[in-house]
């Protein structure tokens, strides 16, 4: 039990320090009448693909790059990229070409300064430890980039519920949920 307390006590302090700019920011593009796409590699892509579901639930058109099924990302889409280091070869390389056609891209990172690069229009940067143990992370029990993905499901996910409608009802997103299990 102690480790869930610790745990616990970490995302509190880093969900807490979110910068409310970048989070209403997000929160206001999630508004967006438009296409959204995510990215992400390993636990982060896992992550991505979770926030994309509940984002579909809520009734946007939503994408995950790498089915099978993703359409071309065109002008005026958005793309969300979840990427602790910002720095992974194929997550940059989507970021740029989504860019290039004419996309929003926004970058959920703890990279704060790769959220000014170009590429981006947008970002959010969770002050969070990653696998590196850069200095200046937080300290935290948790192995590799657990503390990073963690932070980002429950900011992503309050952030999803803060853009919602009053009717997007809990009711209203049942009837979105998958009904062949």
């Amino acid at each position: 039990m102690d480790t869930i307390h610790t745990i616990l006590k970490e995302m509190r302090a880093v969900c807490t320090h979110v910068d409310k700019n970048e989070y209403d920011s997000f929160v206001a593009l999630l508004k967006s009448d438009a296409r959204f796409f995510f990215t992400g590699e390993g636990r982060s892509g896992l992550v991505a693909k979770a926030i994309a579901m509940r984002l579909m639930h809520s009734g946007k058109t939503v994408y995950v790059l790498g089915e099978t099924t993703t359409p071309a990302i065109q002008e005026n889409d958005i793309l969300i990229v979840l990427s602790g280091s910002a720095k992974t070869g194929q997550t940059i390389s989507f970021s740029e070409n989504a860019f290039r056609a004419g996309a929003k891209v926004f970058l959920i990172t703890t990279n704060k300064e790769a959220v000014h690069k170009p590429c981006f229009t947008g970002g959010m940067q969770i002050s969070a430890a990653t696998k590196y143990r850069h200095s200046g992370e937080p300290n935290t029990i948790q192995p590799l980039g657990n503390q990073f993905d963690q932070a980002a499901h429950l900011i992503l996910d309050a952030a999803i519920i803060d853009s919602l409608s009053e009717r997007n009802s809990n009711e209203e997103m049942v009837k979105k949920h998958t009904n062949l299990e």
